[in-house]
């Protein structure tokens, strides 16, 4: 695995993760991961880390089949710095997914009430909550009593073309985009888990990011194409 970085100095890095690739190891397990492969060059990441030891400088995971855009810090003052600013919903991301058509409902879904995404832009809120087999995936939750203290999650789309969306998040939560769209009847191609069909190519990649510099006290903004 080639791991490319697209932005780097002394405070952290941000680095393009190839599909099919785990961001961190899964818990304290060993094995081939971004973070494995950053730390070859840059030992350092391993040296900060919040309340997960083996997740390194990473600041936020993508999907493991997910590619794209990924900070990591190579100090822990960044790191703290840095996680502190995704806590308050000041790290921003924006992902492009290229999506196809749901070809009926999806069970444990509530009506989605926010009309045609590609008909107009909305802002997609839910609380969510685990389902299926030992909660491999998640469901939107809009008014079920039982998460009502939970967190609301927001999913900003817009369309990109005939076949995809830029969708901006802050808050994150797991499959989080996946699950929006799903919900909304255009799941990301290839995403077996939440309806679409079939593909060798995964719809849904990191192509922006937005943040807040620890030392340089200046917004960066770093994107692919």
């Amino acid at each position: 695995m080639t791991t490319k970085i697209v932005y780097i100095d002394d405070e952290l890095l941000v680095a393009y993760k190839d599909s099919n690739i785990p961001t961190v190891p899964l818990k304290s397990n060993s094995g081939a991961s971004l973070l494995s492969e950053l730390a070859k060059e840059y030992p350092e990441i391993l040296s900060c880390h919040g309340k997960n030891e083996w997740e390194g400088g990473i600041l936020h995971r993508l999907d493991t089949p997910t590619r794209g855009l990924v900070i990591a810090a190579r100090n822990q003052e960044s790191y703290d710095f840095l996680s502190k600013e995704q806590s308050e919903d000041r790290i921003v991301k924006t992902y492009r997914a290229t999506v196809g058509k749901s070809y009926g409902a999806l069970e444990g879904f509530p009506i989605f009430p926010y009309g045609d995404l590609m008909e107009m832009p909305a802002v997609v809120c839910s609380k969510f909550r685990s389902f299926g087999p030992k909660g491999s995936s998640v469901r939107p939750v809009t008014d079920n009593k039982r998460f009502q203290d939970g967190p609301i999650y927001k999913t900003e789309v817009r369309k990109d073309s005939d076949s995809s969306f830029l969708c901006t998040i802050t808050k994150g939560f797991r499959h989080q985009i996946r699950c929006h769209l799903a919900w909304a009847g255009y799941p990301i191609v290839g995403d077996l888990r939440y309806g679409a069909s079939d593909s060798p190519v995964f719809g849904l990649e990191a192509i922006a990011l937005s943040f807040l510099h620890p030392t340089k006290g200046e917004r960066i903004q770093i994107s692919v194409d």
